[in-house]
C-alpha cells in the first residue's frame, strides 16, 4: 500500500512538473513572438526611412542640376545686359 501511494505521488508530481513546463514554454513563446513583432516593426521603419533618404538624395541631385542650369542661364543673361548697357553708354 505504501509503494502504491508513493508511485501515485510520483506520477502526480510528474504531471504537475509537466504542466509547469508547458505553461512556461507557452509564456516564453508568447514573449518571443511579441519581441520579434517589435523588432520587425522597427526594421520596417528603417527600411521605409532608407527609401525616403534615397528619394531625398535623388531630389537634391536633381535640384543641383537645375541650379547649375540656372547659373549658366544667369551668366548668359548678365553678359547680354552688360552688352546692352555698353551700347547705351556709347550712344549717350
Amino acid at each position: 500500500m505504501t509503494i502504491e501511494i508513493s508511485i501515485l505521488i510520483a506520477v502526480i508530481g510528474c504531471f504537475v512538473g509537466l504542466a509547469g513546463w508547458i505553461k512556461n514554454r507557452d509564456s516564453k513563446i508568447s514573449t518571443d513572438s511579441e519581441w520579434k513583432g517589435n523588432v520587425n516593426a522597427k526594421l520596417d521603419i528603417v527600411v521605409s526611412m532608407t527609401g525616403d533618404v534615397k528619394n531625398i538624395t535623388s531630389t537634391q541631385n536633381e535640384q543641383g542640376n537645375r541650379i547649375t542650369a540656372l547659373e549658366s542661364s544667369y551668366k548668359s543673361l548678365h553678359k547680354r545686359v552688360d552688352k546692352i548697357e555698353g551700347i547705351k553708354d556709347e550712344k549717350d
